[in-house]
């Protein structure tokens, strides 16, 4: 089972990827259009601080799936720190979207936003199906067995995956705007 259930799990990661790769490769190739008016409203110290929240669920994901199999209790409260990292970054994105927005950069607006909104939004929406997963986890890693270690194993890969895509958008869109 363990096989098929990982497996599985690649499948949809690397779909996924597949579906990211031609978002960000469209924001990169409307980038020109949009430079001015990403360097005038993007704000890569407060995002970078978010970003932060993110990576370190990295972290706690890895511990959460090191004590699934040996140490319920362990991985409940890795998991609980992965929870509430995922939602300091998904808070952070909502404000970043909200400040945006009080600027007049929406979706409508122009490139930028267009293909901005839609690559941040998309993983945005990513990282709130992340989170379901970690809660229903949550629930399920009170009982220490091996479909539960399982269970772990595959929704860290999907986690993994939803912060490696982030830093690969924070880096094309945030970093490369002020270089």
């Amino acid at each position: 089972m363990r096989q098929r259930v990982k497996l599985g799990m690649a499948m949809l990661v690397l779909t996924e990827s597949v579906f990211f790769f031609m978002l960000i490769l469209a924001f990169v190739y409307f980038r020109a259009e949009g430079i001015a008016t990403a360097a005038a409203s993007l704000n890569p110290v407060v995002t970078a601080l978010y970003t932060a929240c993110l990576i370190a669920s990295s972290f706690t994901m890895w511990r959460a799936r090191a004590s699934a199999a040996k140490e319920p209790n362990g991985a409940r409260l890795w998991l609980g720190l992965t929870f509430a990292l995922g939602c300091a970054f998904l808070a952070g994105q909502g404000s970043e979207y909200f400040r945006l927005l009080r600027q007049g950069v929406t979706i409508s607006q122009g490139l930028f936003g267009t293909t901005f909104f839609t690559l941040a939004g998309i993983h945005g929406l990513h990282v709130i199906a992340g989170l379901l997963l970690l809660a229903i986890l949550f629930g399920i890693t009170a009982h220490r067995g091996e479909r539960e270690a399982v269970a772990v194993e595959a929704i860290a890969m999907y986690w993994y995956f939803v912060d490696a895509v982030w830093i690969v958008i924070f880096s094309v869109v945030y970093l490369w705007t002020f270089l």
